[in-house]
């Protein structure tokens, strides 16, 4: 047997050279030769050939070179040399043999656990991405002391080989380690600190919050929390480490406005501890100025709920003391959209692992705004976390999507950061016609003077001042200027309409009974993006009216049902300008684009499409089929300039089958021949078996002659315009270009610089 290892060893070691298989230097051969001992660590994926037989050779080839990497990255970081060799005899295995000063065998020990706590830490986010749960890894180590004799040399290697194995099969008892002695040491000597990282509404760059993120001391293999939190849930200390961490983000939490949210990581298993009691949070919020509205529980998605129907009573509990819940690392973990529905989350947060390559990845952007849809139904908001470009930042943007975190708009530091620079002069996608129009009024145009009280005000006060103004429905409840809170008059009288009210309030400050979390909106806020966040609150609250600040200071309110007036006149407006047919924006609309476009001072492209023989076809076959072509074509330039187009294309309908579209100059080509492409398919479905055979129709033209006619064709002509050309220079243009594009038979378009 030691023989055939021994074989097996140096046929591999015939190969060791191959820089697939081994860091850069000499031989494993040469290395054993040449050294007095060796640290050996060895490292081998749990279950890995039934795992490489569920998810396939690409699987197993990635996960193989995300450890070797993530191996090699741990040598270098608590090794401090790169004298290091990694290599493997067998698929999901990888040994390290460090030649450098002997250790005993608690420091291998220590030292092993550690990196396969990191390494499994590091694969973990796109593992569970990939197939829904994390890998383990098993760890073990030995000693290789060097002998004289060639073949004691390789006896001694190979059982040294084995004997890391072995460890590996053990059993671990992580208490005796010294790791275990020094997570206990930094637990309960208040070492660990909070960072806090801004989220961000996406809208407008307004910060909504931060998350909480808990930090060990530096220079320790704690500093990571994914180290730190591992460790605490194999020592059954969960429930203490984020009792600690918890502590520690409310204590720093610092100054901060009434509606800003801070996010607090939180376990499942945590919020049915029956240790776990909110009242101790709640004291401790009071002391330092927050309430539980101001909390946000962020409930991980990556840890299964064994009794969901106690932890889903658990969760409205708390709620129902006014905390808000948020769902982390939604689509990658154990919970589906059916649990994510029942639980109705105030946020869902979707895994850095979806906006990677959002900007062209089309699945990750359809995930993405169907979990904004989703949030938005359920009556929460969608937060994406990972952005660390401006192009992913704008990609999320003009998605819609609510809030952002990440990188680019501010890294984690232990004082709350403000954006970055970056972030701050980051340029917001073009904006389309509709945020132009009616739709686009901001709410500082119907806004409504309103009265305002200091948040020590007794609450007899306030309803002497209902009672003397007859016209006030509300009352904002400031803080130096600053809004902290709303009192409506109905809510008033609910608390004192009580058997004991007037007696109960009669000495109480004006908070006692006011909404500490009112709806609070910026001054250029849209009048449409108001009334979906008014109508998303609670039901009870969806009336209350909205109060509107600029730069923090109050301004005004506004009531909901004028909102809603304001946005059915619009809708009236809007459909004046449209057509009744395909539901497009008509002349009115075309004409704003193009003055909106003029404004930016950029080039842009208009295509103008027009149907060939389509007055035959409407003839022969009755006004009713020609509308189901003018629908067709419609839908069709909708999506092409949707699917081919710069992301904020303008379609329009002119008229009977005249149709128009604007977008960049570098996109007009792709979106002309996506089109033509597939209404050349597309127009035989509108015909007969036997016309749509024989390509032609019988009718009469224009001049009453009877004659045969091609098939429904559509010929499109593409203008380049610059920022100064007037309307009238434009629509010159354009007629001499069209009738070139007509000129040419079948599907087809033009480009002014004669180019097809």
């Amino acid at each position: 047997m030691l023989q055939l290892l021994k074989k097996k060893a140096e046929l591999f070691i015939e190969n060791s050279g191959n820089s697939a298989d081994c860091m850069e230097g000499p031989g494993i051969g040469s290395l054993i030769q040449n050294v007095g001992q060796l640290n050996i660590l060895y490292f081998a994926i749990q279950d890995f050939p039934t795992l490489s037989a569920m998810y396939g050779p690409e699987w197993a080839e990635k996960i193989e070179t995300d450890i070797r990497a993530a191996l090699s990255d741990e040598g270098e970081a608590n090794l401090s040399h790169n004298e290091f060799h990694i290599f493997s005899f067998n698929a999901g295995e990888f040994f390290l043999l460090d030649p450098s000063e002997k250790m005993d065998k608690l420091q291998l020990q220590e030292l092993a656990y550690q990196f396969k706590v990191n390494i499994e830490n590091k694969l973990k986010t796109d593992q569970i991405s990939r197939t829904g749960n994390s890998v383990t890894i098993n760890s073990g180590y030995s000693l290789f002391l060097a002998a004289h004799s060639t073949n004691k040399l390789w006896s001694g290697f190979l059982s040294a080989i084995g004997e890391a194995r072995l460890e590996a099969q053990k059993s671990l008892d992580i208490s005796n380690l010294e790791l275990s002695n020094e997570f206990c040491e930094i637990l309960t000597g208040g070492e660990i600190r909070c960072h806090y990282q801004p989220i961000v509404n996406l809208s407008d760059k307004s910060i909504h919050g931060w998350e909480a993120l808990a930090r060990g001391p530096l220079n320790s293999p704690f500093r990571s929390p994914l180290t730190l939190f591992d460790m605490a849930e194999k020592l059954g200390k969960l429930f203490q480490l984020e009792k600690v961490c918890r502590e520690s983000a409310i204590r720093n939490f610092g100054e901060h406005r009434p509606q800003h949210k801070l996010f607090l990581n939180i376990h499942p298993r945590t919020i049915v501890d029956p240790n776990f009691t909110t009242g101790q949070t709640k004291i401790l919020l009071e002391r330092f100025g927050l309430k539980p509205g101001n909390i946000v529980f962020e409930i991980t998605e990556r840890h299964s709920v064994k009794d969901f129907k106690t932890f889903r009573q658990t969760l409205d509990h708390y709620r129902n003391q006014g905390y808000m819940v948020a769902i982390d690392d939604a689509g990658t973990g154990y919970s589906g959209l059916t649990s994510i529905a029942e639980i109705k989350p105030d946020y869902i947060k979707m895994d850095k692992a979806f906006i990677k390559d959002i900007e062209i990845n089309q699945v990750n952007r359809a995930i993405i705004d169907t979990f904004t849809d989703f949030a938005e139904k359920i009556g929460g908001k969608l937060i994406v976390e990972g952005l660390e470009t401006q192009t992913q930042t704008l990609a999320a943007i003009d998605m819609g999507v609510h809030l952002g975190q990440g990188f680019f708009l501010a890294r984690p530091q232990k004082d709350k950061p403000e954006l970055t620079d970056a972030a701050m002069t980051l340029k917001m996608a073009t904006p389309s016609l509709y945020e132009n129009s009616v739709y686009g009024i901001p709410v500082k145009n119907l806004i409504n003077k309103v009265e305002s009280v200091e948040s020590d005000t007794p609450v007899p006060l306030v309803q002497e001042l209902f009672e003397e103004k007859n016209s006030i429905n509300c009352v904002v409840v400031v803080k130096n200027k600053i809004p902290c809170g709303l009192v409506m008059e109905y809510d008033l009288n609910k608390h004192l309409s009580g058997k004991y009210g007037v007696a109960l309030y009669s000495n109480k400050p004006i908070t006692s009974v006011m909404d500490d979390n009112p709806l609070i909106v910026d001054l250029e806020t849209t009048v449409e993006k108001v009334s979906q966040l008014a109508m998303a609150r609670n039901r009870k609250k969806a009336y209350d009216d909205v109060i509107i600040t600029w730069h923090g200071q109050l301004m005004g309110t506004i009531s909901v049902q004028r909102m809603l007036d304001t946005l059915a006149s619009a809708q009236v407006e809007m459909a004046k300008g449209t057509n009744p047919l395909t539901g497009l924006p008509g002349n009115l609309g075309i004409e704003k684009e193009i003055e909106r476009r003029m404004k930016t001072m950029e080039k842009y492209s208009i295509i103008y499409a027009d149907l060939d023989n389509f007055k035959v076809y409407n003839d022969t076959y009755g006004f009713k089929n020609g509308d189901k072509i003018l629908l067709q074509i419609s839908k069709l330039l909708t999506w092409a300039a949707k699917r081919h187009g710069a992301g904020n294309d303008f379609v329009g309908h002119i008229g009977g089958d005249d149709f128009v579209i604007v977008t960049t100059p570098e996109k007009a080509e792709r979106v002309c021949q996506g089109t033509t492409r597939c209404f050349k398919r597309l127009a035989k479905q509108n015909y007969n078996e036997n016309d749509a055979q024989n390509g032609w129709i019988e009718g009469k033209g224009r001049n009453g002659s009877v004659s045969r006619f091609p098939l429904v064709s559509v010929s499109m002509a593409i203008l380049d315009c610059e920022p100064e050309q007037t309307l009238m220079a434009i629509g010159e243009q354009a007629a001499s270009l069209k009738k070139w594009a007509k000129s040419i038979e079948g599907n087809c378009w033009v480009r002014e610089r004669r180019r097809r």
